[in-house]
């Protein structure tokens, strides 16, 4: 199967929450609340496709300095076959040719497996949201990571 990014087209809205509910199935987003991220100044983002179906997407938004990605996911049954990370290195890198030094966002402290990739990509740890994430009748912190994308430049140029 051939996998493509694409950025993500008009009226996608309705497509997003019915992949977000997929993914987050205990906090899922409406249409009408990506409707409203979409509509905001400075975002951006892609869809992830395996062939013809539909694996994952990425939305970001551009503060000036900074860019926040606000969701990302991968469908449940693509999961850990590189699509995260292509989403990933595509709105880093789509960050960087915009000038933006950092990339901020926020993930579940029991989500091992984000956790793991954030960690390969080079995000470090900057703060805690106690209980942010809702798990039924329980709660997940969220942890905050920022990744600097001079830092990664550097690295990707060095010797070794």
């Amino acid at each position: 199967m051939t996998r493509q990014l694409a950025p993500l087209p008009q009226g996608a809205a309705e497509p997003l929450s019915l992949m977000h509910r997929a993914c987050f199935p205990e906090d899922p987003w409406d249409a009408a609340a990506f409707e409203r991220l979409l509509a905001l100044y400075g975002v951006f983002g892609y869809l992830a496709w395996e062939g013809e179906a539909p694996a994952g997407f990425i939305l970001v938004r551009d503060l000036g300095a900074e860019a926040e990605i606000l969701t990302f996911g991968v469908l449940p049954g693509m999961r850990r076959s590189g699509i995260g990370r292509a989403l990933l290195d595509a709105a880093v890198a789509r960050a960087g040719r915009r000038g933006i030094g950092t990339v901020v966002l926020e993930v579940a402290a029991d989500n091992e497996a984000a956790r793991r990739l954030y960690d390969a990509m080079g995000f470090v740890q900057v703060g805690r949201r106690p209980r942010y994430y809702r798990r039924g009748q329980d709660s997940a912190d969220a942890l905050i990571l920022r990744h600097g994308i001079a830092d990664r430049a550097a690295r990707d140029r060095a010797p070794g």
